[in-house]
């Protein structure tokens, strides 16, 4: 699974679409789970394995952002009937809203297309009562999906394939309108309902709604597949079941231009006490502006709690700002090898794989140990420029990117004494300046490895990193920053999403594992050039439905592009963003020396185009932008309106991605689901 699915990821015309991960096996599940980087479908959980190891599947498919399909199976068995497909569903729906508050529009129920016209009575009725317990599942169970595997309504008629595909296409006809809104489907190869001749399609109709005036429609139609594999002699003037032709594109048309006719206006299931989901951003509570100065005054770190509801209460009043360019800034140092050695590392001598000796120079993260001053003066700088948050100097804090360095060993106080600079810098201007209380985001870069993409030109699905190795740097990154003290975590320029995604389940692995309270986290993506997309190929509307499962407290782009270039992309993701939103772009774009040419005045105008239009809600600058450019950045959108949340629906459909954003709503109507690697076949 590992590799197939690392070879499709890397092909862009099947990754742009969301992955479905079938297996009856949960460790190969969750082995494609490791491999995609947008907002996939597990296919399937259930509680044939019990309540507890549901759940627990359950949960992880909530933290590895995917969806699920929920099959109609419990500890007896499979749902065979109406009343049992009912009953299997709304117990599994309120198991996974009540004990692990599962986003409900991420749940897709397969309620067994079981076979029909087998001969035996007990199986005429399989199909009715899958088409209606999908409408009364519909009806009680606020915004899910329905799937269902076509092939197996026809089974018993294998190697008849007109008169298969004929009783798919008439199942479909009365199946969507009731809610079932995907299925698997091979692309052209499903007629339309009018396609198919009017004698087929009557008998197909009365088998599958299990209705006819004398009750014999299960024996007349075996007759009837009897007459299609072997035609009666004389040949008769056309053929026995004659079906038209019909494009791909003819057979989505019709298939999406079913509407529904059931409506769910039941109320949501509401999760147990203690087991909501919070949504960090909407978290009402006191602003204790004095009780929050004084711990950060104490080099103590504030609860996430606090920390929350000073900046949901603040962000309602004013636009909030983050820090500049650390890189660029301590560039203008023009330090040397000497510099980043220090005293600690002076003679430091480690020989790299081809048999140089390792240069230190340029590992900026390094200088927390041989420049510690210099450092804790930049946060400084840029606190006292105006900035309500700055980043930590650990950007390569992990074990894989100070392994460039051969410095694996000191990663974990490296990013425990960063956050203690960066402490350190705060308290002194909240000191100075009370009633703006400053707090240290803990920056956690994107390394320079990549899940989603080959370094290898010969083969597409080698990777010089895991998953699990990702997970373990970050989490040992994690609790370096937490033990510093930070008061949030920036997960920032993430040029792969499914990096992003590694980074994401190593914070939630480190605060389940040590039971202390999650701290708010940021994510910042970064696009490569006008093409909105990531360094692996995700539009910033993807990424954002890819990393939703998060429950950031902020989601933006950094880097990257100049403000004035990077509008219309942050404006995409401000439209979709349920919750707050940052942008900190570059100084314009890298000029042919490498510097950055927008001087404070420019930068500020570019971002006050963003601040006029109601945009903003946290800012700052990326590489070129100095403490200077953050304080004009400060006075120049004084007064200008804070982007509001926006109001939420109370009934949300799904959202998936691949390298592109897939939305399942009732506009969209039914969602073909492509079978293209069943070795086993159907």
């Amino acid at each position: 699974m590992g590799k197939f699915m690392r070879l499709c990821v890397t092909e862009p015309n099947v990754a742009k679409l969301p992955f479905m991960i079938d297996s009856s096996k949960w460790p190969v599940v969750e082995e494609g789970l490791k491999c995609v980087q947008g907002k996939s479908i597990v296919n399937s959980i259930s509680l044939k394995v019990g309540e507890e190891e549901f759940l627990r599947q359950a949960k992880l498919c909530m933290r590895y952002g995917a969806a699920v399909v929920l099959m109609a199976f419990d500890e007896q068995g499979q749902a065979a009937t109406f009343e049992d497909k009912v009953r299997i569903c709304q117990r599994s729906y309120r198991l996974l809203r009540q004990r692990i508050d599962f986003p409900p529009e991420d749940i897709i129920f397969d309620c067994n297309v079981l076979t029909i016209a087998t001969g035996l009575p007990e199986h005429n009725s399989y199909a009715i009562d899958f088409i209606n317990a999908v409408a009364e599942i519909k009806r009680t169970c606020p915004c899910v999906s329905f799937s269902g595997g076509l092939s197996n309504l026809s089974f018993s008629f294998r190697g008849l394939n007109s008169l298969r595909d004929a009783m798919h296409s008439v199942f479909l006809y009365h199946a969507v309108p009731k809610g079932l809104n995907m299925s698997i489907v091979n692309p052209g190869g499903l007629p339309r309902y009018c396609d198919i001749d009017e004698k087929c399609r009557k008998m197909a109709e009365e088998v599958i709604l299990n209705k006819s005036a004398d009750g014999n429609h299960v024996e007349r139609f075996l007759e009837y597949a009897e007459e299609v594999k072997k035609p009666p002699a004389p040949a008769r003037a056309g053929p026995v079941l004659k079906i038209e032709k019909s494009s791909p594109t003819q057979q989505i048309e019709f298939l999406r231009s079913l509407k529904g006719t059931v409506t769910c206006e039941a109320e949501h299931v509401k999760p147990e006490p203690g087991c909501e989901a919070l949504d960090v951003c909407r978290l009402e509570g006191p602003q204790e502006t004095q009780k929050v100065a004084e711990k950060i005054i104490a080099c103590q770190t504030p609860t996430p709690t606090e920390v929350l509801n000073y900046f949901n209460n603040e962000l309602k009043k004013r636009i909030c700002f983050l820090d500049g360019g650390m890189g660029t800034r301590i560039q203008a140092e023009k330090l040397e090898e000497a510099d980043y050695r220090g005293d600690r590392f002076k003679d430091f001598n480690e020989i790299d794989a081809n048999g140089v000796p390792v240069s230190l120079k340029g590992n900026n993260d390094l200088l927390i140990f041989s420049k510690p001053d210099m450092v804790r003066d930049i946060h400084k700088e840029y606190f006292a420029a105006g900035s309500d948050i700055c980043e930590t100097n650990t950007f390569n804090g992990t074990t894989i990117s100070q392994g460039e360095y051969k410095m694996q060993p000191v990663v974990y106080e490296l990013n425990k004494k960063g956050a203690e600079l960066a402490k350190q810098a705060a308290a002194d201007v909240t000191k100075a300046e009370p009633h703006k209380p400053r707090f240290v985001a803990g920056a956690v870069g994107p390394t320079s490895r990549t899940l989603s993409v080959s370094p290898s030109v010969e083969d597409p699905s080698f990777r010089n990193v895991t998953w699990d190795e990702l997970v373990e740097a970050y989490k040992q990154q994690v609790s370096g920053l937490v033990d510093g003290g930070v008061d949030l975590l920036m997960i920032e320029t993430v040029f792969d999403t499914q990096n992003c995604k590694a980074a994401i389940f190593a914070v939630d692995e480190y605060f389940l594992e040590t039971k202390k309270e999650r701290l708010p986290v940021m994510l910042s993506a970064t696009i490569v050039d006008n093409s909105g997309r990531t360094l692996s190929g995700q539009t910033v509307e993807a990424f954002y439905v890819s990393v939703k499962h998060a429950r950031a407290f902020t989601v933006g782009i950094n880097c990257a592009l100049g403000a004035a270039q990077m509008k219309g992309f942050y404006k995409k993701l401000v439209d979709m963003n349920s919750g707050w939103c940052h942008v900190y772009p570059n100084a314009g774009l890298p000029n042919a020396m490498g510097g950055y040419d927008e001087d404070p005045d420019i930068f500020s105008n570019n971002i006050l185009d963003y601040a006029k239009d109601g945009l903003l809600n946290f800012v700052g600058g990326c590489c070129g932008t100095f403490p200077s450019h953050i304080a004009a950045v400060v006075k120049k959108v004084a007064g200008c309106p804070v982007r509001k949340l926006p109001e939420l629906p109370k009934y949300p459909s799904m959202q998936l991605s691949g390298l592109e954003p897939c939305f399942v709503t009732e506009q969209a109507g039914f969602q073909w689901v492509g079978e293209r690697c069943n070795l086993m076949g159907s």
